[in-house]
């Protein structure tokens, strides 16, 4: 295969909504107001550098730029055939993501319309080529003009929106039929900002007598040898005649050749063939999830020789393992709902990811780096893509394989009902799916698939009546895509994959804790009663086997909001007004107000922003981190995967890491509430019970000091016990009668002599609620290692909340130190001589 990429040296310009592929002629004409640009872009990038509109992502300026979805965009480039012989049989122009409605024309021959973002447009232009200059032109508009009150009566307006939950400036209903990232209309977390343009690669691919479509490697057995099942899609591109062929299948590993297969003199006939070998790897490396085992990647080498040509598939990495979902029955309507990779029963532990800006095109591969390297710092080893953004690049995926993250990841249908009663979107739909199965089922990442984004929960009649719609199979509003479409789908393309319907879904209604996968939300942040949103001991009642959506707010650094409100250096924060509030999570509603008071002091709308930003991350991280710990606490929960990890923009929101990569308050809550090696410990009843977590591969063993502590440190009644733990176990190690104690005074804890292990304490009360006196905190020592501060802290009494002040990162932050109990915390690039350790009051 030739390939000529075309990402550089692109000229774009704006015309009125209403100039059509036929005005072609009329826009190149323009003499003036052509911007540079490259690829992948949105349009908004090239008019944020110009100066002709602000970062929408800053205070309010997201409604400065609305005008952009009111107008017609034209891109083109010109460019020769450099690499790409003309006397191939066939030469493919791919453009790999057009957001959304586009007409795409070469040398000004009209190629084709496209209007989905979630696969490519692919078109043979061998005979359009010429040689010396080529031009290609690309209209592009949102698609949302398209789309009347008319069709949208068909679903019966059936489209979640913020403005219904006071959101002001978000939403939009006609996105349920246009076939785009669904969140850029807005979303509670994110603003308005419908992008435009050509936010993928452009390029040329050139074949000759053969082409390689597809590969499927599937991981068949994993115990020596292990074996592997390589299917190889292969054109005949001869419209007329056969071919033959011999195909070359190599496995490696650190440069070393593991297995190979060779199937000589293939009959090839014309268009598609599927042909079917075999690897056998002795003594195979099995790829984990983090925290389980390691991430051992193969190289999978592919090629066809025919006819004096080789069509070589580019090289990819692949991970040797099976994952299933087991589904068996517990007791009564009980049923599991876990992960289980090479045959080892997984709890899968991480947060929901949304794209990374509300200008998607402009997310680099270093951000993307930092943010899954992150995700690894804070003990994740799943993230769930949700369906309301859109696929990834090919570098995400490829770093989940090498870090070991699963994914669940959803099909991009969320908060809607959908025309499926159009052939139209069907046709769409089941394309779009078609070509992300075949382009992810090789990632040893992947594993799960899942229809849709809360579709069956939310527009069922009985979980949310106000639609007054009735989803029969005649009109099913949608849920024909994710029921029968996409089992299609996955039945051809990966049945190795494990497929669920929605989230939530699972018993006779979707959001069943006796099957299946849960949101909690109605009976924790978003209740109608206040107290139940701020109140940690509630998330002790969870009876669901697998919680894959639940939140908490918090806001982000100082420095961070001052950024987003995009305010000079002697200008304040101020707590109101439109930028304030558009930064503020539309779930919000005083939220943080109301954790502050519950768990620290009155009257947090008096707080200075220093305090509100200190105790409304304390909160955040603590309802995190205890709601965490409780769901991972049930033995029958193999999942806990809060919402969210990480933002479009900046707010005061669900996420831990904000929109500029800095860590909140409450990532350290959650690291410590996902470690691998773990205890923790509850009251169960009228006894204490104490768990403990193994996710590694070898046996643990460990002493810990048991028993009740004062606050004061002067009551000391506790024990010495031992704890073992076998390799990927999660099992309660003590269980015993509940003491008679002052719970204001003082606490059961868990103190493991192993700096592996973080202690615990029984919570049982709000912070505010313990009668303590300041313990100080006691720095033992001051060291440096490299370019990290090595800080060791003791503290005679409890010491609540102790941080490390300045935007550092740290081993752990923000943590309590028991009465007695010494820490050494590390602190990336900074000098130990420069830190300085304070603790929450």
């Amino acid at each position: 295969m030739q390939q000529l990429k075309l990402n550089n040296n692109w000229k774009l310009h704006e015309a009125p909504l209403h100039y059509e592929r036929n005005d072609l002629a009329k826009v190149k004409a323009f003499s003036d107001g052509w911007l540079d640009c490259s690829l992948p872009t949105d349009v908004r990038m090239p008019l944020i550098e110009k100066g002709i509109i602000k970062d929408p992502v800053k205070s309010d300026y997201c409604l400065e730029s609305e005008w952009v979805e009111h107008r017609s965009w034209w891109f083109c480039k010109s460019f020769t055939l450099e690499g790409i012989d003309l006397d191939n049989d066939v030469i493919e122009l791919s453009l790999e993501r057009l957001d959304t409605r586009s007409d795409i024309f070469l040398n000004d021959v009209y190629l084709g319309s496209h209007c989905d973002v979630h696969f490519p447009f692919k078109k043979d232009v061998k005979a359009v080529l010429k040689e010396g200059i080529n031009e290609i032109c690309v209209r592009v508009s949102t698609g949302l003009e398209e789309i009347s009150d008319e069709e949208l009566s068909e679903i019966d307006w059936a489209v979640c929106t913020e403005y219904d939950n006071g959101g002001k400036y978000r939403g939009d209903k006609r996105r349920s039929f246009v076939r785009r990232p669904q969140y850029t209309v807005g979303w509670d977390w994110g603003p308005r900002v419908v992008t435009c343009g050509i936010t993928g690669d452009v390029q040329l691919q050139g074949y000759k007598n053969i082409a390689i479509r597809d590969i499927s490697v599937v991981t068949k057995t994993i115990a020596a040898p292990a074996l592997l099942d390589v299917t190889v899609n292969i054109e005949d591109l001869d419209i007329i005649g056969s071919k033959i062929c011999d195909l070359h299948v190599d496995l490696s590993i650190n440069g070393k050749l593991c297995s190979s297969s060779t199937e000589k003199s293939v009959l090839l006939t014309s268009g598609t063939n599927y042909i079917e070998t075999s690897l056998q790897v002795e003594n195979p490396q099995l790829w984990w999830p983090n925290g389980y085992g390691q991430q051992p990647l193969y190289t999978v080498s592919i090629y066809a020789d025919c006819e004096g040509s080789t069509e070589q598939w580019p090289e990819f990495s692949y991970g040797i393992r099976t994952v299933t979902l087991d589904t068996s029955p517990i007791d009564g309507e009980n049923r599991k709902f876990t992960f289980v990779v090479n045959n080892v029963p997984i709890f899968a532990k991480g947060g929901d990811w949304i794209p990374n800006d509300s200008i998607y095109a402009r997310t680099t591969q270093k951000k993307v780096t930092q943010l899954l390297d992150e995700a690894i710092n804070a003990n994740f080893n799943s993230i769930r893509i949700w369906g309301g953004g859109l696929y990834e690049t090919d570098f995400f995926y490829e770093t989940c394989d090498k870090l070991g993250i699963l994914l669940w990841h959803d099909f991009m249908f969320a908060c809607s009902t959908y025309p499926d009663h159009q052939e139209w979107f069907r046709n769409l739909a089941a394309a779009e799916m078609d070509y992300q199965t075949k382009r992810l089922r090789n990632h040893a990442c992947i594993g799960l698939f899942c229809g849709t984004n809360e579709n069956h929960w939310l527009f069922n009649k009985i979980d949310t009546p106000k639609w007054g719609i009735e989803i029969t199979h005649n009109h099913s509003y949608g849920l024909s895509i994710p029921n029968i479409i996409a089992k299609e789908v996955m039945h051809n393309n990966c049945p190795h994959i494990p497929y669920w319907n929605s989230s939530p879904y699972g018993g006779k209604l979707p959001n069943d804790d006796t099957i299946g996968d849960v949101h909690r939300w109605r009976d924790a942040f978003m209740s109608s009663k206040m107290e139940e949103r701020v109140d940690l001991l509630a998330y002790d009642d969870i009876k669901s086997k697998f919680v894959s959506e639940y939140g908490y707010v918090g806001p982000c650094s100082m420095q961070t909001m001052r950024d987003y409100l995009d305010l000079k250096p002697d200008e304040s924060i101020i707590r109101q007004g439109r930028p304030w509030e558009m930064h503020l999570n539309v779930f919000e509603k005083e939220t943080v107000y109301a954790g502050i008071e519950k768990h620290y002091v009155d009257r947090a709308d008096k707080l200075s922003i220093e305090d509100y930003l200190l105790y409304g991350g304390m909160v955040h991280g603590s309802v995190l981190g205890y709601s965490l710990e409780a769901i991972r606490f049930k033995d029958f929960c193999s999942g806990g995967i809060f919402w969210m990890y990480n933002d479009t923009w900046g707010e005061v929101g669900w996420t831990i890491i904000d929109y500029y990569l800095r860590r909140k308050i409450s990532f350290y809550g959650v690291k410590r509430a996902l470690a691998h090696k773990k205890v923790s410990i509850r009251k169960v009843n009228d006894e204490i019970v104490v768990q403990g977590m193994n996710d590694g591969a070898v046996p643990l063993d460990f002493k810990a000091e048991y028993g009740y502590v004062s606050f004061d440190g002067a009551i000391r009644d506790t024990r010495m016990v031992d704890f073992h733990l076998d390799p990927h176990e999660r099992a309660y190690l003590l269980t015993e009668k509940a003491p008679d104690f002052d719970e204001t005074k003082g606490t059961i804890v868990v103190i493991p002599d192993s700096e592996e292990i973080d202690p615990v304490m029984l919570i049982t009360l709000e912070n505010r609620n313990l009668d303590y006196v300041l313990s100080s905190v006691e720095i033992l020592s001051q060291t440096q290692k490299d370019n990290n501060a090595l800080v060791t802290v003791t503290s005679k009494g409890y010491a609540h909340g102790v941080y490390v002040e300045g935007d550092y990162k740290c081993s752990d932050n923000y943590f309590d130190l028991l009465p007695g109990q010494v820490k050494t915390i590390c602190i990336e690039n900074a000098f130990a001589t420069d830190i300085t350790v304070k603790q929450v009051r």
